[in-house]
Formats: C-alpha cells, sequence, structure tokens
C-alpha cells in the first residue's frame, strides 16, 4: 500500500483564560505553541524523514515526534546531526521514539518513546486461547489497561534484553559501549537533562486520563483532525473528542463457546509483517509479548516471516489449515483483508490480529487496536514543557502515510502539547 501524498502545516496555539496558581518561577511568559506536522507518505523511507524533521528543525522545533515506523529512523538522525553540528551529545533539541521502547537506538538523542504495548495485547490474547476463554471482536488498550504509556528505563532494557546476544553485542560496539549498564546509564543521564517537574507534570496529566478525569480526543477521519488543528485549548479539543465518543460505536467482544472447546495442542504461531525481527518495532514488541506467553504456559511457537504483502495470506493460510495452533498472531493492519478472508475459510480457527480492524471481520479473530491518542497526549506534553522550558515555542511531529490512525497520534500530541501550556502558565510562571 503506498500514498504518495506529503502534508505539511503549522498550527499556532492559542491562550486558555484560566488563572495562575503556584509560585512563579520564570518570566518567561509564552501564548501558543506551535506545532509542525509533515506526513511523509511512507513507513519505510528514513530518508524521507530526515529531510522532514531537518525541516522542522530549522522553523525551531525543539522536540519531534517520530510517528513513521522505519521513515522515522531519519528523524533520529536529523536530530543526531543538528546536536553534533552544536558540538552536543544529548539534547535539547531531542526526539521522541514509538512504538517500542527506541531511546536506546540513538542514546542522548531520544528523550523517550511513545510505546504501543503490541507485547501485552499478543499475550493476553494467547492467554485467553490457552484458558478456552477466548473472545472475537474488538479489544481497545489504553493508558489503564497498560496498552500504551512513555517508556521507562526498565523498559528499554526490556527491549534490549528481548534482541539476540550476538546482535545486542553488536549493537553496544555500534553505539560505543562496553556493556549494558554503560548503555542504561547513559539514557538515565539524558533523562536528567530534562527537570523533574517536567516529568512529575506528565504523570499528573497520565493519572487524570486514568481515572476519566480528562478524555483525550480521538480524531479517525481528516475532518476531525483539521478540527483539532484549529482548537486554540485543550478544553476545546477534549469538548470535541466528547461529541465524537458520542456517536462512536464501543468495541463489543464476543464468547464462541465451540471456539473455546478445543484440546489445546499448546502450539502457537506468529506472522511477521514486512522488516520482521529486528524492526525495533512492531514485530519486535510482538515476538516479545509471545515470547512471554512461552515461557508462562509452557508453549512451542511458530514463526512465519512476510517478505511482502503478497506473503500474508499464503503464511496465514498455511498455518490454519494444519489445525495445530492454538492461536494465530498477525501482526499489523497491513493483514487485516488477509486474516479476514483466512478466518472465514477456517472458522474453528483462533486468531488475534494487531492493530487492524474490518466492522466485518469473522467473531473466531480478536482485533487489538490502541488508545494512540492517550498515549501521545504524555508525548506531547513532555515535548511542549521541555521547549516551554527552554523559552522555545515550537515542537514537530513527523508522521508516515495519511491514514485515520495517525490522526489519532497527531490529535493526541496537539491535546497534550495545549494542556502543557496550560499546565506551563498555571505553574511555572
Amino acid at each position: 500500500m503506498a500514498l504518495s501524498v506529503v502534508a505539511s502545516g503549522c498550527i499556532s496555539g492559542g491562550t486558555s483564560s484560566s488563572s495562575q496558581s503556584g509560585t512563579a518561577t520564570s518570566t518567561y511568559a509564552p501564548s501558543k505553541i506551535n506545532i509542525l506536522y509533515t506526513y511523509t507518505g511512507s513507513f519505510s523511507d528514513p530518508a524521507k524523514g530526515k529531510q522532514a524533521a531537518q525541516a522542522q528543525l530549522q522553523q525551531g522545533a525543539w522536540v519531534i515526534y517520530q510517528v513513521a515506523g522505519g521513515t522515522g529512523l531519519g528523524v533520529f538522525e536529523a536530530v543526531s546531526d543538528y546536536l553534533k553540528a552544536n558540538n552536543k551529545k544529548m539534547g535539547p533539541p531531542f526526539a521522541i521514539g514509538v512504538d517500542s521502547a527506541q531511546d536506546w537506538i540513538k542514546p542522548g538523542v531520544i528523550i523517550a518513546s511513545m510505546m504501543k504495548r503490541v507485547d501485552v495485547g499478543v499475550y493476553n490474547a494467547v492467554k485467553q486461547a490457552e484458558e478456552n476463554q477466548f473472545r472475537g471482536g474488538v479489544v481497545e488498550l489504553g493508558l489503564k489497561e497498560g496498552g500504551v504509556k512513555l517508556s521507562t528505563i526498565a523498559d528499554v532494557k526490556a527491549m534490549f534484553d528481548s534482541l539476540p546476544a550476538d546482535v545486542k553485542q553488536k549493537k553496544l560496539q555500534e553505539l560505543g559501549f562496553q556493556n549494558e549498564q554503560q548503555l542504561l546509564e547513559y539514557l538515565n543521564k539524558t533523562r536528567q537533562q530534562v527537570p523533574s517537574w517536567i516529568w512529575q507534570a506528565v504523570d499528573q496529566l497520565q493519572q487524570e486520563i486514568i481515572s476519566g478525569k480528562i478524555l483525550v480526543p480521538k480524531a479517525t477521519q481528516k475532518s476531525q483532525i483539521e478540527e483539532l488543528r484549529k482548537a486554540t485549548s485543550w478544553q476545546q479539543m477534549e469538548q470535541l473528542g466528547k461529541e465524537w465518543a458520542a456517536n462512536e460505536p464501543k468495541p463489543e467482544t464476543y464468547f464462541n463457546k465451540t471456539l473455546n472447546e478445543r484440546q489445546n495442542t499448546k502450539k502457537i504461531a506468529i506472522v511477521f509483517d514486512v522488516g520482521g525481527r529486528g524492526d525495533l518495532s512492531f514485530n519486535d514488541m510482538a515476538y516479545m509479548g509471545a515470547e512471554r506467553a512461552v515461557k508462562d504456559f509452557g508453549l512451542t511457537l511458530t514463526q512465519l516471516q512476510s517478505n511482502s504483502p503478497n506473503d500474508y495470506y499464503t503464511n496465514l493460510q498455511s498455518l490454519a489449515k494444519t489445525g495445530e495452533y492454538d492461536i494465530i498472531i498477525a501482526v499489523g493492519f497491513m493483514m487485516t483483508d488477509a486474516v479476514k478472508k483466512v478466518a472465514q475459510e477456517y472458522p474453528k480457527q483462533r486468531f488475534v490480529l494487531i492493530d487492524g480492524y474490518d466492522p466485518n471481520m469473522p467473531h473466531n479473530v480478536q482485533m487489538v487496536l490502541f488508545k494512540e491518542n492517550e498515549g501521545s497526549a504524555l508525548a506531547g506534553a513532555l515535548a511542549a514543557l521541555i521547549a516551554l522550558n527552554d523559552h522555545k515555542d515550537t515542537i514537530g511531529i513527523v508522521l508516515g502515510m495519511e491514514i485515520p490512525v495517525l490522526y489519532k497520534f497527531e490529535g493526541g500530541y496537539r491535546f497534550g502539547a495545549y494542556w502543557a501550556l496550560d499546565y506551563y502558565k498555571n505553574h511555572k510562571q
């Protein structure tokens, strides 16, 4: 699936009319937050990501959130080059990673990552299958369910430790560290470049979202993201989100008795998307969840790699026709059509589809979706507070294809940035 569009723009935020509180700690009085955004049209072209990030850095972006898969690796390169040109080993400016705990890929450059806990989705679905409690339909994971989060050093360690030993050693050599502990200490030092009050503020936003005090808007249509781009406060965005949510169907799951009467074989299978193991992102996170399930439930795991989209149906069908597997894991929205077709052909086979959705999907498929808008709100708050703390008013986001799921990322990022502007004015001026 290719998209040749490149959309970009800059929207200035306004001020919100809330009274100031707390002790004044700065004479800086920001009136806006600028959010630069670029849709590159690709998930696999680092050169496009680098070009987009360079343009945003030139326009003053102090933190750039990459939501572009392999294309986003170019964002890290651009920020790294900028730091080197200014004789700095650590940001700011910073980049924010996505999907997995990518912090270690460019130590000193990536301040944190917005993790989509694909591993949690995979593990939960396998657990249901092994306990014969599998449910088809839609499962949506947000902050409350542990489906999205900002990375911690512990998350980075878990991600790094999931790599094969030879790969880990090679990566350490490439990064210039003698051992893993040196790497983790460097990452911790990078985080210390950001004042503790910023991390505490982001945690406050997280708790308010989890408690239901704050609702992050979920834009999935072009008209909706355009409305968020015009908004001038997070409260205005939240109101839009409430209106959209009221008209949105609630996720439903279905328990099929026949699907859960089978004698389990203790065998599971996973079909990776293009990129496969070692992508440091979606596929690796899915593998982590499957591996944890293997250890906890004493399973055997079969892995198949998709070298192109033409392999999706063939891989899934070859596994399903054996009838051997308690559940088959399909990684990525690109497999949606193939999963639907194979699930219709093999109605007694349980599937879990990560990040894909079809309203007419057979009920032997569990579709695991994520509230990227909630996790991205934390990324937006972190980015904006880092910028505001340094008396900057511009942050950026570089995205892949212009598709509904990426509107959720962009919308959440905007919401978090405006929340941060409000927070800064109330607590730090």
